[in-house]
């Protein structure tokens, strides 16, 4: 067989990135166009594969070296938010609560959490983001916020970003924590904010894993009007990865431009 031309490898490698809907690392697409066309050298097929990834055009880099078709990614974000987007919705049922429980749930305390982010210093900013906004397989934060240096300070820092992962649900210890290790990836400081009627098992477990992975932790009443958040356990500073990082503000751009430019 003649050795492919640069269309050719193309077609070649979106049937690679077909056959691995959940993505697969450049080097693997290398392999495997190789070894399917040993005829065609491995420089050229590096290039136009290089090339592809650079221009886009239905492909999209969902971590450092590895890709995706854009329409698995979009199923997957798609999947992600409306799993956000139920949980953030659902009800929540308070014993003794003036409020009535079927019109309470997480998302009445974005806003308010963002407002003590501020006013603890944790945030020079925050804003109230939900399950919809980001999309991707990371999820959305809660709540996101930036501490930036005032002009008064003589000492000026890099800017640091917050995340916060709400659960008003006391039953959702675990998904909470997943997600907020998981915003560490693009943040210096993350943390988990659930209810005071949490068990105490499990909040054991949550400040348990918390100070070891070094996740905030937040307790709250279940009152839109008085949550009375108060801190558990203190957020570590952390050194996030860059490339989550840009990917992460990339989208934020997309779908809330006004908060990117509140933040930054």
């Amino acid at each position: 067989m003649a050795k492919l031309n640069r269309k050719q490898i193309e077609d070649a490698t979106r049937a690679v990135l077909e056959r691995h809907p959940g993505g697969v690392r450049w080097a693997e697409v290398l392999k495997a166009v190789s070894a399917e066309h040993p005829e065609t050298p491995p420089n050229s097929i590096r290039g136009a594969t290089h090339h592809l990834f650079q221009r886009g055009e239905g492909i999209v880099k969902i971590a450092r070296g590895t890709y995706q078709l854009a329409r698995f990614a979009d199923a997957d974000a798609a999947e992600a938010v409306a799993q956000d987007d139920a949980i953030a919705a659902e009800p929540v049922v308070v014993e003794n609560a003036t409020t009535d429980p079927a019109s309470l749930s997480e998302r009445d305390f974005y806003a308010s959490f963002a407002e003590w982010l501020e006013e603890n210093d944790e945030v020079t900013v925050a804003g109230a983001l939900g399950g919809s906004v980001l999309g991707g397989k990371w999820g959305t934060p809660d709540v996101i916020g930036v501490l930036k240096p005032r002009a008064q300070d003589i000492f000026k820092f890099e800017p640091q970003i917050v995340t916060a992962e709400i659960k008003a649900a006391p039953g959702q210890p675990v998904v909470a924590f997943g997600q907020a290790v998981a915003y560490r990836l693009f943040s210096h400081k993350s943390y988990i904010v659930v209810p005071r009627t949490t068990t105490s098992d499990d909040m054991n477990r949550l400040t348990s894993l918390c100070s070891i992975h070094g996740v905030g932790l937040v307790v709250f009443t279940l009152d839109r009007n008085l949550p009375d958040y108060s801190v558990i356990v203190l957020p570590a500073v952390a050194n996030p990865d860059m490339f989550y990082v840009n990917t992460m503000l990339d989208r934020l751009k997309t779908s809330e431009p006004r908060l990117l430019n509140r933040l930054f």
